[in-house]
């Protein structure tokens, strides 16, 4: 079996990325440069390609009768639009609960992992079902998370703008350097070393444009 850093499953959302890369490519530089000076239009966007790449193709794998009824590529490509406006208004809509609940997952489960992790480590021998105690962490852990993430909500949407932009200009990237042969040339290690070595250089860029520029304007 040949070796991959990006996992064959991740095709099916980097698939309508490449596909539509005109929308991609203009989505993705705006999330990594202007994040930080547009926090609800980025939230926007955000809900846009979180609708067309990651919802509306799982809405179709989990519905495959709908599939019969977008054979047409103009009626796939306007459904998909659709939805990913109706995603993106609802998340502009609710754009502070959407950051409590980010905030709350990430740290909530990274909390989770720790407690296990220290648990198991150190051998530590309990009671009770260890999970009681690492959910419990993790539960508390996600609260004030998802607390200061509502508080810093600029500072949030911008990291998280600056890592889908990245990923979204990453995956144009290998799309357009692979042509049609996405599928075969995507898991093999160098078109993946490329995907992750502009990844990387995109989410340092962009980190230093945001917020460089962000600290100048606040002693300006």
């Amino acid at each position: 079996m040949e070796n991959t850093i990006i996992p064959e499953g991740l095709l099916v959302y980097l698939r309508p990325v490449i596909e539509y890369w005109y929308y991609s490519l203009i989505i993705g530089i705006f999330l990594v440069f202007a994040a930080k000076f547009v926090e609800k239009i980025s939230i926007a966007l955000l809900g846009f390609l979180l609708g067309i790449n990651v919802l509306f193709p799982v809405l179709l794998n989990q519905f495959p009768q709908l599939n019969e009824l977008l054979t047409d590529p103009a009626y796939y490509q306007i459904s998909m639009l659709v939805f990913g406006v109706i995603v993106a208004a609802v998340l502009f809509a609710l754009y502070k609960s959407f950051v409590f609940i980010a905030g709350f997952g990430v740290v909530g489960i990274i909390g989770y992992y720790l407690a296990d992790f220290t648990i198991q480590f150190f051998d530590i021998q309990l009671n009770f079902n260890p999970l009681y105690i690492t959910a419990l962490i993790g539960v508390i852990l996600g609260l004030i998370g998802g607390i200061i993430s509502t508080k810093k909500s600029s500072e949030v949407i911008s990291i998280m703008s600056i890592v889908v932009g990245s990923a979204t200009l990453s995956a144009v990237v290998v799309g357009l350097i692979t042509r049609n042969n996405i599928e075969e040339k995507i898991t093999e290690p160098l078109y993946s070393s490329i995907f992750i070595g502009v990844f990387l250089a995109l989410v340092i860029l962009g980190s230093v444009w945001n917020f460089k520029r962000s600290k100048k304007s606040e002693v300006a």
